[in-house]
């Protein structure tokens, strides 16, 4: 908007400029007069035309601009959804794992939950059992797992997507 005021402000200045150094050449006024009106409509004019190619270029660098934050806000999106979908298949592995080692649904959402980094207080506590229910599932997790203890659980999955 500033722009617009200035670059009005400054044709308006160059039209009146004219209009005025038209009267003073008609009527014979001082060169030196003349020389001077001349050199502030030609300094209102590079002004001028100055601050259009200003405002162009900082249109263009605008467009150029929404056109990387689309590509970018696409990459994003697109990553999001890669994301989910390697997150599905690795769940959906870990499921197919729990099935070979034939976890009943108990053990399985314990194995996820160790898996997700939970403690045995915390998942004790969202499935409203208590920590010794949930000590022997990740047990009998580990023990048809034959895996020593919840590192090693973790770095199976970890390991085989390596």
């Amino acid at each position: 908007m500033k722009d617009k005021i200035f670059s009005l402000a400054l044709i308006c200045i160059v039209i009146l400029k004219c209009m005025d150094l038209y009267i003073d050449f008609h009527e014979d006024l001082e060169p030196l007069h003349i020389i001077q009106e001349s050199v502030l409509i030609l300094i209102s004019s590079a002004l001028f035309v100055f601050l259009i190619i200003d405002i162009r270029q900082r249109s263009n660098a605008l467009k150029a601009l929404k056109v990387d934050l689309e590509l970018s806000n696409s990459k994003v999106s697109q990553m999001s959804e890669e994301l989910k979908r390697s997150k599905r298949d690795f769940f959906a592995a870990v499921q197919d794992q729990f099935e070979r080692w034939q976890l009943t649904p108990s053990e399985k959402e314990v194995g996820l939950f160790l898996l997700k980094g939970l403690s045995l207080n915390e998942i004790a506590e969202m499935r409203q059992t208590s920590e010794k229910t949930i000590r022997h599932q990740a047990s009998a997790v580990y023990k048809k797992s034959e895996c020593t203890g919840r590192h090693e659980l973790a770095a199976f999955f970890f390991e085989e997507l390596g």
